[in-house]
């Protein structure tokens, strides 16, 4: 049996990019040339993933709310 997909194929590419570059920030945040503003990515970091986040749950409702109707 064939599961159903959430969301659209571009909801699900701005996850993807967006939990991707969450991830990387820290990583680039180690290097010397920013170590002065590491709180910087870490703040974006958070921020992205937060977003990625939200974007998952308003897909969720939504199809919730659709199979209610």
């Amino acid at each position: 049996m064939a599961q159903r997909v959430r969301g659209t194929a571009r909801e699900r590419s701005i996850i993807s990019i967006t939990v991707f570059a969450g991830c990387a920030l820290p990583i680039v945040a180690n290097l010397p040339l920013f170590q002065d503003v590491v709180w910087v990515f870490w703040l974006a970091a958070f921020a992205l993933i937060v977003s990625a986040l939200v974007l998952v749950l308003r897909i969720i409702w939504r199809e919730r709310d659709s199979s209610e109707s």
